[in-house]
């Protein structure tokens, strides 16, 4: 909640309607945040605004408002939102996959009303200002069509003058862990005949490059043989989700999510189909067909990320704080062409252990079969 105080209150001599009507005509946006083991602020702007983008995280970081009525009334709204949210199946499902992975942890609780109340505007601004009260620990990457000699003057004027108090600190890891073994469960909302399931496998995870790779194209092949099996062939479900994930901290570890929906009556038949499809990638591995689909998708989606400053900037950061050579980061094609049929078996033997995953289901609330799962 602390970082939503200057984004709903304002910053420096400007109310937030004040910097709307500051901001009106101009491509350019700043937004300061706050999660569990960093903090950080980010921006994009036209050529002729980067002035403007940089002067407003001088004032994110110095400069900070507190208008407690325009807070309370933020989280008013919110509430109205969490009130429609909570008829939702989708709402349900979700926070239940939530708290599974986190084994119930509180500082994963699904958003709630009481949860806002609890909130102390005051506090939560007060922690705003100690977090960005030195900018020492900050690294910022710039990104775009601009010439350092044009930048160099206003990232001395504007990023240079920011406080810096030379303070010591890091993470601390707050011990969340997803279950150990297999576990399921079961929720049972809504009226409509669809249903839908999301297996999640996790893990402890060698955190370099080459591995997430690995799990990346782990995930571009199934994703293409579940749409295939389950859709194509199967005629079972509209779409499949593959989403595979890494972390460097607290703890190197993996995310590998599976997610698709169905007729209810359908959804264990397509489960088993999935999970057969995961056996056979780890027992035979996958053909030259197969292989060079992964190939071609990643080099496509290569393509096109090389043209987007996101990429240039997601990349840059990430070999920054991973300590990895920043002139390594075109070198992602080779990865992609170096990936042989053994890699991926070996990655869907590491990664898909189906003795150590979670699964949570979404049934209508009058199926009665899901009760015998």
């Amino acid at each position: 909640a602390a970082d939503l105080i200057p984004t709903t209150s304002g910053v420096g001599k400007f109310t937030v309607i004040d910097l709307q009507k500051f901001l009106a005509g101009k491509q350019v946006s700043v937004f300061p945040s706050i999660d569990d083991l960093s903090e950080g602020v980010s921006g994009s702007a036209s050529q002729r605004d980067v002035d403007t983008m940089l002067q407003l995280v001088y004032l994110y970081f110095t400069q900070p408002r507190l208008d407690t009525s325009l807070v309370n009334t933020f989280l008013g709204r919110y509430k109205g939102v969490l009130a429609n949210r909570s008829a939702s199946p989708e709402a349900a499902f979700s926070d239940t996959l939530q708290v599974t992975l986190a084994q119930h942890s509180v500082r994963e609780q699904p958003m709630s009303a009481a949860t806002l109340d609890r909130i102390d505007p005051a506090k939560s601004f007060d922690f705003y200002k100690e977090r960005f009260a030195d900018a020492s620990g900050f690294t910022f990457v710039f990104v775009g069509n601009f010439s350092i000699d044009s930048m160099k003057p206003l990232i001395a004027k504007w990023l240079g003058a920011l406080p810096s108090t030379g303070r010591k600190e890091t993470w601390r890891d707050t011990g969340i862990r997803p279950p150990k073994g297999v576990v399921q469960r079961v929720v049972k909302k809504g009226a409509e005949p669809k249903a839908r399931t999301a297996l999640i496998f996790t893990g402890p995870f060698e955190y370099n490059r080459q591995n997430r790779y690995y799990l990346s194209a782990l995930a571009e092949l199934l994703n293409i043989k579940l749409r295939e099996a389950l859709r194509e062939n199967l005629g079972g479900t509209y779409g499949v989700s593959v989403s595979p994930g890494a972390a460097r901290d607290p703890l190197p570890s993996y995310r590998f999510t599976i997610g698709f929906g169905s007729a209810p009556e359908r959804l264990e038949a397509l489960t088993a189909a999935a999970l057969a499809q995961i056996d056979s990638v780890k027992r035979f591995g996958t053909t030259p067909e197969y292989l060079n689909k992964v190939k071609e998708a990643a080099l496509r989606s290569r393509e096109t990320a090389i043209k987007q400053n996101g990429y240039w900037v997601s990349q840059i950061a990430s070999f920054d704080q991973s300590g990895w050579p920043l002139a390594e980061i075109p070198d992602g094609g080779k990865l992609i062409s170096a990936l042989t049929i053994a890699d991926l078996q070996r990655a869907a033997v590491k990664y898909l252990r189906i003795d150590n995953y979670v699964r949570v289901s979404l049934y209508p609330e009058n199926f009665s079969a899901a009760e015998n799962r």
